[in-house]
């Protein structure tokens, strides 16, 4: 038996600035939404986390572990079509 909201979570990408904010599910996807719902914007920033339901989380742990979540700073309209390709 699993819980209802267990299986409503998944990770995801949240493009953030003083515009607002944008999730999808990859960094790209989410700095490209973001630049063009908020076209006068010219940066954002994009961190790993959880969406659930209308919340989104980011749970930070150990990074020794690999428990610390995917983020990119200062991301400008030229650089978000390469985002996450660097890894």
């Amino acid at each position: 038996m699993s819980t209802p909201a267990s299986d409503q979570v998944k990770l995801a990408f949240q493009a953030h600035g003083a515009a607002g904010s944008i999730v999808r599910d990859t960094p790209k996807e989410a700095a490209m939404a973001y630049f063009q719902s908020f076209p006068k914007s010219r940066k954002c920033s994009v961190i790993q986390g959880e969406v659930n339901g209308h919340f989104f989380t980011v749970r930070y742990g150990r990074a020794s572990k690999g428990e610390w979540p995917q983020s990119y700073k200062d991301v400008t309209k030229a650089k978000a079509p390469t985002l996450g390709e660097e890894q």
